[in-house]
């Protein structure tokens, strides 16, 4: 299952993910990835911090680079280039380290940037959870569908191959995906519950809004506004916020 971000344009450039996404790409020059992996059951090196910049094959890249460059430049814009640089660490470092609690006595070594992204989609899941999507699977596609439906499907999927590989007794990285999805979901409610993105931009919401109205990034109503700020669309019962570059979060 693949679910593709339909449209939610950002406003600051994303530096970040454009620099990661090349990154990833110069490791796939690398002859032998293995000295850069990560193995339970070795001890523990920097590759518990590079290890997943590396992508086993040119099609892992190329599918961990769409999913960067759709849903991690909306979290660099909502959270600021500082702020998504120690997330996008930490949740593949979260995903390492859960992969060696869960296979503690593996020998088998773990690459890729798959972690990261499932932190990131949980972030997605509560910024933009109104967010139209598609979902693409191998005989159908749905298209505009809530990106919280899609990515709730998403990870019971995940989930469930972990079971599945679990009871199996195979060494997989879905359990470390789940986990840092869940993780990102709380980093993200953390991040609304203190009023950290009205921190961000405290002086932005505090100015005059000269146009009067504003358009709701996901129905494209006509909402009255005089200031920057929060906003809540009545029509589609969307919650976004607006500040004097145009930036909208759902």
């Amino acid at each position: 299952m693949f679910v593709f971000e339909k449209a939610n344009h950002n406003f600051r450039k994303p530096i970040l993910t454009l620099g990661f996404i090349f990154l990833t790409m110069l490791t796939l020059f690398f002859d032998n990835y293995e000295p850069y992996a990560f193995t339970p059951k070795k001890e523990f090196g920097f590759n518990l911090f590079y290890s997943f910049f590396f992508n086993s094959s040119l099609s892992e890249w190329f599918t961990n680079a769409v999913y960067l460059y759709m849903f991690a430049d909306n979290i660099e814009d909502v959270v600021g280039h500082f702020y998504f640089f120690i997330l996008f660490i930490f949740f593949g470092v979260l995903a390492n380290l859960t992969y060696f609690l869960f296979h503690i006595n593996s020998i088998i070594p773990v690459i890729g940037t798959s972690g990261v992204i499932s932190g990131i989609l949980g972030m997605y899941f509560v910024f933009f959870p109104n967010v139209k999507s598609t979902m693409v699977f191998e005989k159908a596609t749905f298209r505009d569908i809530p990106i919280f439906i899609s990515l709730s499907i998403w990870i019971l999927i995940q989930s469930y191959f972990y079971i599945i590989e679990l009871n199996n007794q195979v060494r997989s990285v879905y359990g470390g995906q789940v986990v840092t999805f869940l993780v990102g979901m709380g980093f993200a409610q953390i991040f609304i519950r203190y009023q950290f993105l009205d921190r961000l931009e405290q002086n932005l919401r505090l100015s005059t809004f000269i146009n009067k109205t504003v358009l709701c990034p996901s129905c494209n109503k006509p909402i009255p506004a005089k200031k920057y700020g929060r906003f809540h669309c009545s029509a589609c019962d969307t919650n976004f916020f607006f500040d004097r570059h145009g930036k909208k979060f759902l």
